[in-house]
């Protein structure tokens, strides 16, 4: 063969196999001029009235779950990271997310609580990127998305959806068999706009019924049995995933805490109709009842584990965390032990937890606050540590509970709470569970209807504050209104109204100042509320909290008449009459301008 011949064989066979590649290029750069799905591109978008914050975006999730659109937390954070700003990141799964709670009752909203009570000269923002069910895969692939923010730290609370969540060993959502290689490599090409395009239209084709419950619908595979093939899968890829994340993280100087799962064990039967598990937890039941706590929580354990239907983490979970924890240099946040310390017979239940896994506002208040113990501790931090008497757990109110127990009712309406039932069927079981809550209170079916008909919980929260307002009952129009907060950030005129009413009420300024904080945790031009909690922070005689919120208002408006007035006060209760007539004289002039 001639050498010309040679080289337009080579040339031929050069072009024929990157022509497909070329197709390809063209293609996926086609659909990025054409902005394909734009809305679906970035993990967080930008508010369209404040461009300087960003939020994380409900459609960039859609593409983990192809047979749902899970929940996230709609909370603002400067797209710029300030100086003074120390940014912790919140991942996990529903328990994370606040499930069955509105996200601002999750343990990651106590945490921003504690955060803006008990630090002074720092701006912390907690931002909770919590979804129902998410496992380790989509944790490992959100790394690089997250890091772009600068994190100072970050929280891990996952490790129950390993085996139903998407991408799990045993889920429906993307049952691409057990390879990790796989599976990471669907998650890369999901960056490419010409896979997104391929994927929507493969998911037309493939209509998923809405009726069923989502645990009815993530399940391919129920039956995992334990110390099983598929049961050890689940445990290597949770171990993998989640040492590469911390690893990752640990390569950038950023802290992980990463948290101990817990579930309800007492009051939780087995999922499944395991023998042995069905076995244990009886026996389990009996001991408790003798008296045999320490025997009991074993025999609970050991039915949890032998419980084939695998929505509650193994114990073998837990076991991992710690120990990638330690090999890592991470840190541990005991939240099992949290549970236990705090289960009123020492085995947690229904006092704790709302269904077989979720916490209760409760348990969330008390896993915030573990966490927010330790990640304290870190010396970026810690010297900006000002402990805080009003710093106390307060409750939610009755809207909020309501909302939250209607939703676990419609979860344990399905599988596996109730099996073989027909989606007609799970409706009825339903129906009557919700029918209870319109003959209760109000707040109780406004929130059950709420929920029910996808109505705005903003709108119905305005109701119940107006509501309250008008019947005078300023403990619960405090509790709405620190709700209410979370849907108007930047609405400062509704803001004010429901503090107004109750800021006069001394045995209230535990939720005062929780709400004060959390609007001032924003960056706000109008003074009225660093007035108001450097008033309430007077009469409770911390005048270093005080002096501070006086120097906020003052660095924005520093003639204000109430800022003068407010000044006057504090040199009076500090004892110096001389600087204390001074102030008043120029509140006096500032009012007869």
């Amino acid at each position: 063969m001639k050498e010309t011949d040679k080289k337009l064989k080579v040339l031929f066979w050069i072009i024929t196999l990157i022509t497909p590649l070329i197709i390809l290029i063209l293609l996926e750069g086609g659909l990025r001029l054409l902005k394909y799905d734009e809305s679906k591109q970035n993990l967080f978008i930008q508010l369209p009235n404040n461009p300087q914050y960003v939020i994380a975006n409900p459609n960039f999730v859609t593409r983990y779950f192809p047979s749902f659109s899970p929940k996230i937390a709609p909370i603002p954070f400067l797209k710029e990271k300030p100086d003074d700003v120390y940014r912790i990141f919140v991942l996990g799964g529903s328990s994370t997310e606040g499930f069955p709670y509105n996200f601002y009752n999750s343990f990651s909203s106590r945490m921003q609580q504690k955060f803006n009570l008990e630090t002074q000269g720092i701006r912390v923002e907690v931002i909770n990127l919590g979804m129902t069910a998410v496992n380790s895969f989509v944790i490992w692939d959100m790394r690089k998305k997250i890091a772009k923010y600068e994190p100072d730290a970050v929280v891990l609370y996952a490790g129950h959806n390993e085996y139903y969540g998407s991408f799990g060993v045993g889920s429906k959502q993307y049952a691409l068999g057990n390879s990790i290689s796989l599976k990471r490599l669907i998650l890369r090409l999901k960056g490419f706009y010409l896979y997104q395009w391929l994927e929507g239209l493969v998911q037309q084709d493939n209509p998923v019924d809405s009726d069923r419950t989502m645990m009815s619908l993530v399940v391919k595979d129920s039956q995992i049995e334990y110390q099983s093939e598929v049961f050890k899968e689940g445990l290597d890829q949770f171990k993998i995933n989640i040492t590469d994340f911390i690893e990752f993280y640990a390569k950038k100087g950023t802290s992980v805490y990463i948290g101990s799962l817990a579930s309800n064990l007492k009051d939780q039967k087995p999922l499944g109709e395991n023998s042995n598990s069905v076995e244990a937890y009886m026996l389990g039941s009996k001991l408790l009842s003798e008296g045999k706590k320490d025997s009991a929580l074993i025999k609970f354990k050991e039915a949890k584990d032998l419980d084939e239907i695998r929505f509650r983490a193994p114990s073998s979970i837990n076991k991992i965390i710690k120990d990638i924890a330690e090999k890592t240099n991470s840190f541990f946040v005991d939240i099992e032990q949290v549970a236990l310390e705090n289960a009123k017979e020492g085995i947690p239940g229904e006092d704790l937890f709302i269904d077989h896994l979720h916490p209760n506002w409760r348990l969330n208040q008390l896993i915030g606050e573990e966490f927010f113990k330790n990640i304290i501790r870190n010396k970026k931090i810690q010297k900006y540590y000002l402990p805080n008497e009003l710093s106390t757990i307060i409750d939610i109110s009755q809207f909020e509970k309501t909302y939250a127990s209607i939703a676990a009712d419609r979860l344990e309406s399905g599988y596996p709470f109730e099996k073989g039932l027909t989606s007609s069927q799970e409706a009825s079981v339903f129906k009557k569970k919700y029918e209870k809550y319109l003959s209760l209170s109000f707040e109780d079916s406004l929130a059950a209807r709420t929920w029910l008909e996808l109505k705005p919980v903003s709108s119905a929260l305005r109701r119940v504050v107006q509501r309250d307002i008008e019947l005078r009952d300023t403990l619960a129009l405090v509790k709405n209104s620190i709700a209410l907060k979370n849907w108007f950030y930047f609405n400062e005129e509704l803001l004010k109204v429901g503090i107004s009413h109750s800021v006069n009420s001394r045995k209230l300024d535990d939720y005062n100042v929780t709400l004060l904080h959390s609007i001032l945790n924003l960056r706000r031009e109008d003074t009225y509320f660093a007035n108001l909690l450097a008033g309430i922070y007077m009469v409770n005689k911390d005048f270093k909290r005080a002096k501070y919120w006086l120097s906020e208002s003052e660095s924005i408006e520093p003639n204000s008449s109430e800022l003068l007035l407010n000044y006057s006060r504090y040199y009076i209760l500090q004892g110096d009459t001389l600087r204390a007539t001074s102030y008043l004289r120029k509140y006096r002039s500032s009012i007869n301008r």
